[in-house]
């Protein structure tokens, strides 16, 4: 694409789909409500759903109606990340590719990376009873225990009523490995060793196994995350990107201000494996 055409709509697209193609944790949540961010500090209205009460009936009674609360509930698009790079005019030149075009890629790689090391950080908002393991006492995971260990997650999520579909987990690289080895996975998945787009490297036990690299390790456990898609809602947007040519220089700029926010609002929807990193 040449600067001279450039197109504020089109770079925003083009980097919205490398963040995506290459995103695990933000393809995996709920983005229903992507569109009504406007600007930061905005305040995006999520609809969530309690309970329906089921009672008994009888020929020719009386029903009681249930009194239904307002769903809607609030998330803040309180996160905002920017970046900001110039090429000599020089160096434009005498590249055999465009120089800005593959930075911004780079930078929609970077923003993936930011973002989905947030979302996983959500761990802190699951369910307290959704837990296996702690930190001063983590599992001991090995190829002959780890299938063992997930089918307990599932079960902590069956047990909250949380639906079977879209459910997830997330390891680590180390993890994904042990998983690899069991004779559990081989039985599980006719994928056998292959790794697909977005880390994704099976179903096991009724979830979709991912690999992110993102995963933090705090004083040596690791929080392998198990969750339903309703678990976490996100919502993001380019807000702006522009392109510039400085006055004091030969030089073209490329400039853009990335906003995101993300909130729990089901923490039965997910569950934790403390595992010794």
């Amino acid at each position: 694409m040449a600067t001279a055409n450039f197109i504020p709509e089109i770079w925003s697209k083009k980097l919205l789909k490398i963040f995506d193609a290459n995103a695990v944790m933000a393809n995996l949540v709920n983005r229903d409500y992507e569109g009504d961010i406007k600007d930061s500090g905005d305040v995006v209205k999520v609809r969530t759903f309690g309970n329906v009460t089921i009672n008994d009936y009888t020929r020719d009674q009386n029903i009681s109606f249930q009194a239904l609360t307002d769903p809607m509930q609030e998330m803040l698009i309180d996160q905002q990340k920017y970046f900001a790079f110039k090429i000599d005019d020089l160096d434009k030149a005498q590249a055999d590719m465009n120089i800005l075009e593959g930075y911004a890629g780079r930078a929609a790689i970077a923003i993936r990376n930011i973002v989905d090391t947030r979302l996983l950080g959500h761990y802190a908002d699951v369910d307290a009873g959704n837990v296996i393991g702690t930190d001063v006492a983590p599992i001991t995971l090995s190829s002959t225990n780890i299938y063992g260990y997930i089918t307990d997650l599932g079960e902590l999520l069956d047990t909250d009523n949380i639906p079977a579909e879209d459910r997830h987990l997330v390891i680590t690289p180390k993890f994904k490995t042990m998983l690899l080895k069991s004779d559990e996975f081989t039985r599980a998945t006719s994928l056998g060793d292959k790794v697909v787009q977005n880390g994704y490297i099976g179903n096991v036990a009724g979830f979709s196994v991912h690999v992110s690299t993102n995963l933090q390790t705090v004083s040596g456990v690791v929080n392998l995350m198990a969750f339903n898609r309703d678990f976490i809602s996100f919502a993001s947007q380019v807000n702006k990107i522009e392109h510039v040519r400085p006055y004091n220089m030969f030089a073209d700029a490329v400039k853009g201000l990335y906003l995101y926010g993300s909130k729990v609002f089901h923490s039965t929807a997910g569950a934790i494996l403390k595992a010794e990193a």
